[in-house]
């Protein structure tokens, strides 16, 4: 049996056999993302956070537990930790990361991996070099609804992918109250920081690591952008906004295509939808961990009539709820990736949002960001993660299943090990 998945999934409170130590370098909004769902994960071990706002560092570890580190390089001398969690803007990424590598620290980033692939595929190889890990956020492949959703395509109850449809439109933000909005801590959203690095490279990949565990790698494409709110926005001149618009064609290696709408103008729409030649299965909303698949089976019709699908059913969710949650305008696992490398770091292998399944991620993103208007063919290095094998088959690889270096306990899903 091939390598598969190597993840744990939320929720699912099994030890690798000791602790594993990680610290938090930025502690702005999105931390308490991650500080809400870390005890999910009771192998994961908070030694501490840096924060150039010390204030910010402090109200983490409060909260979350561990010391306020004085400095970055403090951080990075800690022999206790193993795992260093890079929260920072996005235009710090690569030098945190960088500095991390060379530290010796396996590496968990915010989204994205880099500002620019060259950058990310610098990290890439460094990691290689260096037998370390890096990987990078969203995680949202290990919530209930990817997991259900992975496994009934594998199951083959719509029968074979022929074509997806996914959304993540955020609404007109520019005519919200974006400067009301602020963390569990206090911590307000920097709308300046997003804004400038645009609605694709935010919010993307929430869609597309989905899209590529179930379809295998994008290997051609076609993207168009637009800015259409730029001049909205209280403290930016136009100039410094990102697109807020990015619609695009993708197909995907098993031959399935899909569109993709991501933005920030048109009114919410959080939707993934695979259409099959015997129906389609549906996710109402991405960012909800909890949010129900459902099923409509292919019927048979008489006539003119265009309803050729059965009335929806709910499917039963594969995998526990996680206990811990962030419970705010979303529900994301954002700790199940923090996990899942610690986790694989403990065990001496990839964890299943693997550097190279990144920097892919980061790679399609960028097109889409770009937004040409032009097909281009992806080109998808050679990779010993099977999502992106050019073996790709209709044997899905999903975020909680099957894999070959397993303890003899329960499997990722917490059933025996399948053969």
């Amino acid at each position: 049996m091939p390598p598969h998945a190597t993840a744990r999934v939320p929720g699912e409170p099994v030890n690798p056999g000791r602790p594993v130590g990680i610290a938090f370098t930025g502690c702005g909004y999105a931390a308490d993302f991650y500080g809400a769902t870390l005890p999910n994960y009771p192998w994961l071990d908070v030694r501490g956070a840096y924060d150039v706002r010390a204030d910010r560092a402090r109200s983490f570890v409060r909260e979350y537990g561990g010391r306020v580190y004085s400095s970055f390089d403090e951080l990075l001398a800690d022999p206790t930790v193993a795992v260093v969690v890079n929260l920072t803007p996005v235009t710090l990424h690569h030098s945190t990361t960088k500095a991390a590598l060379l530290a010796g620290k396996h590496v968990y980033s915010e989204k994205p991996l880099a500002a620019r692939l060259d950058e990310a595929s610098e990290l890439v190889r460094l990691a290689r070099q260096r037998g370390l890990l890096l990987s990078s956020a969203p995680s949202t492949v290990f919530s209930q609804s990817a997991q259900t959703l992975m496994q009934a395509v594998d199951g083959g109850l719509v029968g074979r992918p022929r074509l997806v449809h996914a959304a993540l439109d955020m609404g007109a933000l520019a005519f919200m109250a974006y400067t009301d909005w602020h963390s569990r801590r206090g911590v307000p959203w920097p709308f300046e920081d997003e804004v400038r690095n645009g609605c694709v490279m935010e919010h993307a990949g929430y869609q597309l690591s989905w899209l590529v565990a179930m379809f295998g790698p994008v290997v051609r494409m076609a993207a168009h952008t637009a800015s259409l709110l730029a001049d909205e926005w209280s403290t930016l001149d136009a100039g410094e906004v990102a697109p807020d618009v990015s619609l695009g064609f993708l197909e995907f290696a098993d031959g399935t295509v899909g569109r993709i709408s991501i933005g920030w103008v048109a009114p919410t729409d959080q939707t993934l939808t695979v259409i099959g030649d015997k129906g389609t299965l549906s996710v109402g909303d991405v960012w909800q961990a909890s949010e129900p698949v459902v099923l409509r089976r292919r019927v048979d019709t008489n006539g003119k009539n265009h309803s050729y699908l059965a009335p929806p059913e709910q499917l039963p969710f594969v995998v526990p709820a996680a206990e811990h949650r962030y419970v705010d305008t979303h529900d994301l696992t954002v700790g199940a990736g923090v996990a899942d490398l610690a986790w694989a770091a403990a065990e001496n292998r990839r964890p299943f949002l693997s550097a190279d399944y990144c920097l892919h991620l980061l790679d399609v993103s960028l097109r889409l960001a770009a937004g040409t208007g032009v097909a281009e063919t992806v080109t998808v290095p050679a990779s010993t993660d099977e999502k992106l094998s050019g073996r790709f088959t209709r044997r899905l690889v999903t975020a909680g299943q099957r894999h070959a270096h397993r303890s003899s306990t329960a499997d990722l899903a917490g059933e025996k090990r399948r053969t």
